[in-house]
């Protein structure tokens, strides 16, 4: 019976191109006529396979059917992304310049040292949320065709008291977007001396700042944030369970895309 399309557009681009560029950064910046088209030769083969057409089909046809790019395109594009987010090396591409400082770089070594590292005390992914008089915060993330956003918001007897909106470039992650409205969140409250708590429906986000070895700028500037203010507590909070402070904040992100002050934030990797 065969596979179906989508899988094997699956296995085109997850075993035969990372087959074709492996080692894209030292051979794609500068593609010649002559392997151009002997990339768009190999090409076609894969896409007469995922479409079922005919042989005689032309091969940009071929290439709009599926909707993939061409090879010698994807190998500039992750020559490029190697070269600047790996190799950390600026590089200009047809009147553009690309700059490492622009993306994220992956962190390696420890920020906070393992003896100054307690913060798992201020952080919670299973304390039971309950209605409370003082001071606390709500964060969120998210991401549509539209952009990307974050808010915050805080309630003080049951009444919302603060909101803010961010929104991102369309290129940023929801994950970044979460990281960076717990971020801002920590930053308002740590204006206070109280104790202070800050929930979050992001699991993936409070995981990751429980890691002393995350990779992330975002994560070690919070984790140093929590190392400061230990009045701060983080908590997780179930999405879409009714919780009012919750639903505002997730109400409020969807609203940040568009109506949100524009923040700047470092290209994802």
């Amino acid at each position: 019976m065969g596979l179906k399309q989508k899988y094997k557009r699956i296995l085109d681009q997850t075993v035969t191109e990372r087959m074709l560029l492996y080692g894209a950064s030292a051979w794609a910046l500068s593609v010649s006529h002559r392997l151009e088209k002997k990339l768009s030769s190999i090409q076609r083969i894969f896409f007469l396979y995922i479409t079922g057409s005919y042989r005689t089909t032309p091969t940009a046809a071929l290439q709009t059917i599926p909707g993939i790019k061409s090879l010698h395109l994807k190998a500039q594009q992750e020559a490029i992304f190697i070269t600047v987010t790996r190799l950390r090396k600026e590089i200009e591409f047809e009147g553009l310049s690309y700059q490492p400082t622009d993306y994220e770089e992956k962190i390696r070594s420890l920020t906070i040292h393992p003896s100054l590292f307690n913060i798992i005390n201020q952080i919670s992914t299973t304390q039971p949320y309950k209605e409370d008089n003082r001071f606390m915060f709500f964060t969120d993330g998210s991401k549509t065709e539209m952009g990307t956003g974050y808010p915050y918001c805080a309630f003080e007897n049951s009444i919302k008291v603060l909101e803010c909106k961010a929104k991102l470039e369309k290129f940023h992650t929801v994950f970044q977007a979460e990281l960076m409205g717990l971020n801002e969140a920590i930053i308002r409250a740590s204006q206070g001396n109280e104790i202070t708590k800050i929930w979050t429906d992001s699991l993936s986000s409070v995981m990751a700042v429980l890691d002393p070895h995350a990779p992330h700028q975002l994560v070690r500037d919070i984790q140093s944030l929590l190392t400061q203010n230990r009045n701060i507590l983080v908590r997780w909070i179930k999405a879409h369970a009714g919780y009012r402070g919750n639903e505002e904040a997730d109400t409020l992100a969807r609203k940040a895309i568009t109506e949100g002050v524009v923040m700047k934030a470092l290209n994802p990797r």
